[in-house]
């Protein structure tokens, strides 16, 4: 998970006071503490200072009469083993806590870890009640129409009307295909924003919806396309994706790879039966699977980085 530098100054000073080390001092970015000892010449000076989001750790004897270089060894070796310990415990804690327990408040509102889906629902929303409110039947909207809003052509794209690659997944093609797309939505999003950050789920979601509709116009350039759920299979392709790894806790994996493949299988099924662009959805899951996998290995590093000095 990420950190803060201020909340990892804080992180560090809880592991001294439950290791009765001492905080002494602050200083500018950081703190001087003394491991606890009956005389005050007794241990070592724990000197922690964070420069540029680096965290410098110099453990030195208080009195080299008292104290050895390899007790200072030892303490550091302590300070450090209780550093990743609370590093892990806190990673765990953060991916693993169920969306439903952190968003006190349910799928539909808005909180700290949780924006950017519920806007995505509320967005597609507001321009549903605007379609709707101009004339155009929320039941079978007519293609023309759609494609006066904003609808992905393949034609269109190719004379350089490309940001109907962006505004054609905000659109949707009656309250049934809305309804659908924002249950799924709310479902991949209350886990996946959370995991990721706010940044890297606005980010991939266009990205994928981008690539969705590319797939679409490549397999037929001549149907109008509307919908978020080319974008919505890009976030379950980054779900399974992460669910392959280590990221997320195993005793989770399982049941959440079923649910995602689930969903994946049976709207593709589905889309078969006609008027669904099953190209899109194949794209988006493309993309997301290739998200998924490249966004990975940043998310293990989201933790303040920690030199030692002598």
């Amino acid at each position: 998970m990420g950190i803060s530098t201020a909340a990892f100054v804080q992180v560090l000073r809880a592991i001294m006071e439950r290791m009765l080390w001492e905080v002494v001092a602050d200083r500018d970015g950081g703190f001087l503490a003394r491991t606890h000892g009956f005389y005050s010449f007794y241990g070592a000076e724990v000197r922690i200072s964070i420069v540029k989001n680096e965290a410098l750790i110099s453990v030195q004897p208080v009195d080299a009469i008292y104290t050895s270089d390899e007790e200072c060894r030892g303490y550091m070796d302590r300070l450090l083993r209780a550093i990743e310990s609370e590093r892990a415990r806190m990673e765990e804690a953060d991916r693993n806590l169920h969306p439903m327990h952190r968003e006190k408040y349910g799928a539909l509102l808005i909180s700290k870890s949780y924006l950017i889906t519920p806007l995505l629902v509320y967005t597609n929303a507001l321009l549903f009640l605007l379609m709707v409110l101009s004339g155009i039947s929320p039941l079978t909207p007519a293609a023309a129409s759609l494609f006066q809003l904003g609808g992905n052509l393949g034609q269109a794209v190719e004379v350089g009307e490309w940001w109907r690659l962006l505004t054609y997944m905000f659109l949707h093609g009656g309250v049934v295909h809305l309804l659908g797309n924002t249950f799924a939505l709310l479902y991949v999003g209350m886990f996946l924003e959370p995991m990721i950050g706010k940044a890297r789920f606005t980010l991939t979601y266009l990205l994928t919806g981008i690539g969705a509709g590319l797939t679409s116009i490549w397999v037929h350039s001549d149907v109008v396309s509307v919908g978020a759920s080319g974008a919505i299979f890009g976030m379950y392709g980054v779900f399974l994706a992460l669910l392959t790894t280590s990221y997320i806790k195993r005793s989770y994996r399982k049941t959440m790879i079923r649910s995602i493949l689930f969903f994946v299988v049976f709207n593709l099924m589905y889309g078969l039966q006609g008027n669904t662009d099953n190209a899109a959805h194949v794209g988006g899951l493309i993309a997301g699977l290739l998200a998924g996998f490249a966004l990975y290995p940043g998310l293990k590093k989201n933790v303040v980085p920690i030199r030692l000095q002598k």
